[in-house]
C-alpha cells in the first residue's frame, strides 16, 4: 500500500511539474536585449544589427512583411544612422515572449526623420532574445521625451503546453480574436474600438505621435475620419498565455482617401480571462 501511495505521489508531482511552472521573466532583461540591439546598430550599422538579433524567422515590414535575413542580405552597406529608445516593454509571465516600442530618429546625409517602432522578442532554446517582429511609423519631430513604463509580469506561475496541436490552438484563439474584431470594425467601428480595446491601449499610425487610452483613440479615430477594414494573416502566443500578437492586411479610409496598410496588434489576457488589444500599429502597404 505504502508502495502504491509513493508511485502515486510520485506521478502527481512529475505532472504538476510537468504542466504547472514558474518563471524568473524580468522585464529588465527585455530592454537589455533591446539597448543592446540599438548599441549594434550604432557601432556596427544597421544591417548587422538586423542579422544579429534576428532569426530564419523574423518578419520585418518594408512595407510589406519580409524575412529580415532576406531583405537585409540583399541590402548594401549603411548610408544612414537610427537610434531608438524602448518607452514600453512588457513581458510574459512565461519569460519567453515580450514587447518593446518607442521613439527613433533616422539620420542620413539629406535630412532627419522621426518616428515610433513596435518590435515583437522571443527567446530561443537558449534562453536569447531574438527578434521576431518589427514594424514602423514615421512623424513629425517629438516635442518632449516619453514616461518610461517598463512591466514585469503580475504573477509568475504559467501552465506550459507541449503538444503541438494545443499550442496551435491557442494561437488560432487569438486569430479567432482578431477576426471578430475585424467583423466587428466592418459595422459597428465605435463598438470595435470600445469592446476590444484596453483602457491604456495605444494607436500607432503613420503621420501622428502615438494616442494613448481607449477615449483618446476613439476620439482621434472620429477626428480624423479613419475607417478601418483588417484581414488577419497570422497570430502568435506566449507560452505564459497572457500575451499575444497578431498582424495582417487592412483597407483605411482617411479623409475621404482609400489606401492599402499593414497592421500589428498587441493582445493581453485581462480581467474576466478577455483578450484585448493593448497597441495597434498601422504602416502603409
Amino acid at each position: 500500500m505504502k508502495l502504491v501511495l509513493s508511485c502515486l505521489s510520485f506521478i502527481f508531482l512529475l505532472v504538476k511539474c510537468t504542466i504547472a511552472q514558474t518563471s524568473n521573466a524580468q522585464v529588465s532583461s527585455l530592454v537589455a536585449a533591446e539597448n543592446y540591439f540599438a548599441g549594434l546598430a550604432k557601432e556596427k550599422g544597421v544591417k548587422k544589427a538586423f542579422l544579429m538579433v534576428s532569426n530564419d524567422e523574423t518578419l520585418i515590414f518594408k512595407p510589406n512583411p519580409v524575412k529580415a535575413v532576406n531583405y537585409y542580405d540583399q541590402k548594401k552597406k549603411d548610408n544612414y544612422e537610427l537610434s531608438w529608445t524602448p518607452v514600453l516593454a512588457k513581458i510574459s509571465r512565461s519569460g519567453d515572449w515580450g514587447f518593446t516600442t518607442g521613439p527613433y530618429e533616422h539620420r542620413s546625409d539629406e535630412n532627419i526623420t522621426y518616428g515610433e517602432y513596435v518590435s515583437v522578442w522571443k527567446t530561443n532554446q537558449k534562453g536569447v532574445w531574438k527578434l521576431a517582429v518589427d514594424m514602423e511609423i514615421q512623424h513629425g519631430k517629438p516635442p518632449k521625451e516619453s514616461k518610461l513604463i517598463y512591466l514585469d509580469p503580475k504573477s509568475y506561475k504559467f501552465f506550459r503546453q507541449r503538444s503541438e496541436a494545443r499550442k496551435q490552438q491557442r494561437e488560432d484563439l487569438i486569430l479567432t480574436s482578431d477576426n471578430l474584431f475585424s467583423k466587428t470594425l466592418e459595422k459597428y467601428d465605435n463598438l470595435a474600438y470600445n469592446v476590444f480595446l484596453a483602457d491604456e491601449a495605444r494607436l500607432l499610425f503613420p503621420g501622428y505621435e502615438p494616442v494613448i487610452g481607449k477615449k483618446s483613440i476613439t476620439d482621434f479615430l472620429r477626428l480624423q475620419d479613419l475607417v478601418i477594414q483588417t484581414q488577419p494573416t497570422k497570430a502568435d502566443r506566449a507560452l505564459g498565455s497572457d500575451l499575444a500578437y497578431s498582424y495582417g492586411t487592412a483597407s483605411i479610409s482617411h479623409k475621404g482617401k482609400l489606401a492599402s496598410y499593414n497592421y500589428l496588434r498587441i493582445w493581453e489576457v485581462q480581467d474576466g480571462y478577455k483578450w484585448n488589444v493593448i497597441l495597434e500599429i498601422y504602416t502603409p502597404g
